[in-house]
């Protein structure tokens, strides 16, 4: 019975001064560090950018990111992402702004649909030459059923 205690003892004794050195050295936070390192760049990284999605209403997603420039429109991302991917796009001006006729190949009103954006997922009530848009942002341009 003695010798179970001592066994027992030695190895609580074992784990207590493991567990001391480990922490005490930092061990565990060295690996913390380096993973907050790699989050830090993939932030920074994003924080530089804006990211143009346009949803075409059939399942075929295009994806453009920019660098982001101080006073850039959701309408400015879509110009450039147009250019660079490439697709046509058709716009008209009226008096509130500059609205988006037709993405590719996709055109207002063919299937009662229409091109409608989003930023931030929170659906755009501005014409998109009017809607400034911040460091990080995700533009969606999205061919859908009007809600209204």
């Amino acid at each position: 019975m003695k010798k179970n205690i001592y066994i027992i003892t030695g190895l609580g004794i074992i784990i207590i001064v493991g567990s001391w050195f480990l922490l005490s050295n930092g061990f565990w936070q060295f690996n913390v560090k380096e993973t907050n390192k790699e989050t830090n760049n993939v932030q920074k990284i994003a924080e530089k950018e804006v990211v143009l999605v346009i949803d075409d209403g059939g399942g075929n997603l295009k994806t453009f990111s920019a660098d982001f420039k101080d006073g850039m429109t959701a309408f400015d991302l879509l110009e450039e992402g147009t250019e660079k991917l490439p697709l046509i796009l058709k716009t008209k001006k009226y008096d509130i702004g500059i609205m988006v006729q037709a993405i590719g190949d996709k055109e207002n009103g063919q299937d009662g649909k229409y091109w409608l954006y989003y930023v931030n997922g929170q659906f755009a009530t501005a014409a998109a030459d009017k809607k400034v848009i911040k460091i990080g942002d995700k533009v969606e341009f999205k061919f859908e059923k009007s809600p209204f």
